[in-house]
């Protein structure tokens, strides 16, 4: 007997480490990586390695503003990519560690670390080691774990850190030490500051219904016991203020998710299966878990019974669910911090079941309980016959395997519900493969000639300007946010948080097509008003695609596969110009009129001192309008431009699409430029984009446009076309001064030196944002918004020096609270160890 103990000892943990490791090698089985073409790819390597570049150069470890991302915005936009989550930190010492590997590396010891530390939490003074070691095995299988171990790695990246707040919290409440608590929610929130709110209240659940009758035996008693047993977790919070204060100004000034509820949708009950059930952005648990929820209902009083009474009332409740969200949203995925109490419930459950001390009456009317909850909610909009069928199946085989434990044997539940986790993970990774980044694609996208090229400009030109990538779709969207040298400015972006003033100037003035379905990413565009007003001066374009190279650009260089291309006519990211309209002018210009104004003029202030005469008049496109069913392979017509005339330079193009089917997406091309609507059923984060916009440069002689038509049914009405033309000779942009701007050795301000002739005003491409401050020398003036999203400010004849500062919004009060909050946790350490008692 005791050599089977010490076998076990050894066995369970070694199993909870192998599996993760067995289904990753899975994973990566046929030449894959274990991380999504998106989020993964495009966000979860290229921000770490963003923020571990910026202190190499910088020596900032708390810096407050990246020019490299969206134009130039504030860091903490980015936070939620691991800012500081420590798991990244430690990358910061391995600099020859390519991201990519050390990511992947990360997370799967961030799976093995969730299935050993839940089987030692339930272990450890609660329930025996094989009921301790199959619920953990139910953490480790769940849907969220084993694929947002691979996809959107914040999901479930904090949950080592919450499973150790709870072992801090058990170890607090046995013998009053609570560094490992207070640390645990530290670092869950350094983490995932987004899933934190689910792991406090998981701890607080936890905390709550292991509490004695007596804790609350009076409100002043009540109080006095809240504050005795979650003060460690409250400073841990506290500790993290210098972190979250930073975030929650950013969220609050760069969301722009305004959904909204009535107060009747968020108290009505609700049952929605895929909080629980199957989805990986639920708790992606099988119907066992809801049967064992609704069994531990009907228990005496005790832990197990309140803790599924509180999980009951929140998966019932959406208000629950949208306070888990932050008040953004209601959705599933705010869940998954609780998969660790649901494992508490299925080892009590599983050793009460084991041993026969749970009334047959109560499991039929638990199973009979979960059948009905379940049955209804498969009956709602949103569920498909085939997850239905899977869901009767599913309640068939919950029921033969309690028959089985109940007749034959009794461990035929753990065992049979372990298995059929497993087969549900590997059918979960079979079809994931298709959206995992291939280790071929990947190891030509990361090749050195990139790089080498991006480096080779800036040391030829270590000018401030901006440098971007083309290549094929996949390729861009993979570059939207990495930079692969010091000083290499992009003007693309993909974030849940960004700068409100740039995304409005490309969506709502300059109209930039959107050739993304999801409605964060900010791509790169063909739009020569934004790439000259940008100062995107080089493109590095990878070599046997069919790029279309934009006007204006020459080919100056190669290296390797990567061709440089380069255009001198873009303006500094900091000029000086006395040709401006007013802001109010501004805002009366139709969209090619204001267009065809940023290419000579400036808007800012409220006087006109230039005259601009817009040079815009309305073109024949009528016959674009009708519907279209298109095959598979899509089409592409040829539309004439009868009615040009030799001065006009671009084509204004828009029209309304009507998509008749909702659950696909539409793409229409225009001479190369791509505008997509994504589906707005099945999928989170649609575009919305119901009207495109094109600004097409002509070629001289041009006579027709292509239009390509990508596969759907849908429908094109409104269309509205105009021909504009800009005259490059007159005084506008073609007489600005260079301010000369330079990044300073922080990273978080710019300086530079300019000479004017006449007054007039300084204009910047950098996003504008309330908490900038500009000094011209050395003397503060007002900042501005200028050309409808950008920062300037107006300046006197003269020579002068200009320093522009970013200071992050609330760094100095979260910084108060967490020294504050380290100093209360210093002196209460002292306390406890001198001995020093409280009067």
């Amino acid at each position: 007997m005791r050599k089977m103990k010490s076998s076990r000892k050894i066995l369970f943990p070694l199993i909870l480490t192998v599996i993760p490791v067995l289904l990753t090698l899975m994973k990566i089985s046929g030449g894959y990586l274990a991380g999504s073409e998106t989020d993964w790819l495009s966000q979860h390597i290229v921000f770490p390695e963003y923020f571990r570049q910026k202190f190499y150069e910088t020596g900032n470890l708390w810096p407050d503003f990246a020019m490299e991302l969206g134009g130039g915005q504030n860091i903490w936009n980015f936070a939620y990519y691991g800012l500081y989550n420590p798991l990244h930190l430690l990358s910061f010492l391995l600099p020859f560690v390519k991201m990519s590997d050390y990511v992947q590396a990360v997370m799967v010891l961030t799976w093995i670390a969730d299935g050993l530390l839940c089987y030692i939490w339930l272990k450890n003074g609660h329930f025996r080691r094989e009921d301790s070691f199959f619920a953990a095995l139910l953490l480790v299988l769940s849907g969220p774990v084993v694929f947002h171990t691979s996809m959107q790695i914040m999901f479930v990246s904090y949950m080592p850190f919450l499973l150790l707040t709870l072992i801090g919290y058990d170890r607090y409440v046995s013998t009053g030490k609570y560094s490992l608590l207070t640390a645990g929610v530290l670092l869950m929130v350094l983490t995932s500051f987004y899933f934190a709110v689910g792991g406090v209240a998981a701890l607080l659940i936890y905390g709550l219904c292991g509490w004695k009758k007596e804790c609350a035996s009076s409100p002043g008693v009540l109080v006095r016991s809240l504050w005795k047993q979650f003060y460690p977790a409250f400073f841990g919070g506290l500790l993290s203020f210098f972190y979250l204060v930073p975030v929650c100004f950013a969220m609050l000034g760069g969301r722009s998710d305004d959904s909204s509820y009535a107060l009747s949708d968020l108290i009505t009950p609700e049952v929605s299966l895929f909080k629980v059930l199957y989805s990986p952005y639920g708790m992606g648990l099988t119907a066992m878990a809801v049967v064992v929820l609704c069994v531990s209902l009907f228990y005496c009083r005790c832990r197990e019974k309140y803790m599924a009474m509180c999980l009951g009332l929140l998966l019932l409740f959406p208000l629950a669910s949208y306070i888990l969200n932050g008040g953004l949203y209601m959705r599933a995925k705010a869940f998954i911090p609780f998969l660790p109490l649901l494992c508490y419930l299925a080892a009590a459950f599983f050793g009460y079941f084991r041993r026969g001390i749970i009334a047959r009456w109560k499991l039929l009317s638990g199973y009979a309980l979960a059948v009905c909850i379940l049955v209804w909610g498969s009956m709602g909009n949103g569920v498909a016959d085939g997850a239905r069928a899977v869901l009767y199946v599913d309640l068939l085989v919950c029921g033969l395997l309690f028959l089985a434990g109940v007749k034959l044997w009794r461990r035929a539940v753990c065992t049979g519900l372990v298995a059929v986790m497993l087969c549900a993970s590997c059918v979960q990774i079979a079809f994931s493969k298709d959206s995992l980044v291939k280790a071929d694609w990947m190891k030509e996208f990361s090749s050195g000639d990139m790089a080498e090229a991006a480096q080779k400009i800036r040391s030829e030109d270590s000018g401030l300007y901006r440098m971007e990538v083309r290549g094929t779709r996949e390729q861009e969207k993979a570059a939207d946010n990495q930079v692969m040298a010091e000083g290499q400015n992009l003007t693309t972006l993909y974030s849940s948080v960004g700068n409100t003033a740039y995304e409005t100037f490309r969506e709502e003035i300059l109209h930039l097509s959107r050739p993304a379905r999801n409605g964060l990413m900010q791509e790169s565009t063909e739009n020569p008003v934004f790439l000259r007003l940008m100062g995107v001066k080089y493109l590095l374009v990878r070599e046997g695609n069919e790029t279309e190279i934009p006007e204006g650009y020459e080919k100056t260089g190669q290296v390797g596969t990567v061709e440089i291309y380069q255009n001198e006519s873009t303006a500094p990211v900091g000029y000086v110009t006395d040709q401006v309209i007013s802001k109010e002018t501004f805002a009366e210009l139709s969209w090619p009129e204001q267009s065809l104004a940023l290419l000579t003029l400036a808007a800012a202030g409220e006087e006109d001192t230039a005259d601009f005469q817009p040079q815009v008049r309305e073109a024949d496109f009528g016959s674009l309008e009708g519907e279209y069913e298109v095959d598979s392979g899509g089409e592409t017509k040829d539309f004439a431009l009868e009615d040009r005339q030799e001065t006009d330079q671009y084509l204004f193009l828009s029209f309304k699409v009507k998509n008749n089917r909702p659950r696909r997406d539409v793409s229409i091309s225009v001479n190369g430029e791509t505008n997509k609507q994504s589906a707005s059923q099945g999928y989170a984060y649609d575009n919305e984009n119901q009207v495109f916009y094109y600004m097409c440069p002509l070629e001289e002689g041009q006579t027709s446009v292509e239009i390509a038509f990508g596969e759907g049914s849908y429908e094109i009405s409104d269309a509205q076309a105009w021909y504009g033309s800009a005259d490059d000779a007159g005084s506008g942009q073609a007489e600005y001064v260079d301010a000369g701007l330079e990044l300073t050795a922080d990273g978080d301000g710019l300086t530079g030196s300019f000479t004017t002739e006449n007054g007039g005003w300084l204009i910047t491409s950098i996003p504008y944002d309330q908490h900038f401050t500009v000094y011209i020398d050395g003397k503060e003036v007002p900042a501005s918004q200028v050309n409808g999203g950008f920062l300037g400010a107006e300046t006197e004849a003269g020579s002068h020096q200009v320093e522009i500062r970013y200071d992050a919004p609330g760094k100095a009060a979260g910084l108060a609270v967490s020294l504050a909050a380290a100093l209360f946790l210093g002196a209460d350490a002292l306390r406890k160890k001198y001995g020093v008692s409280r009067k």
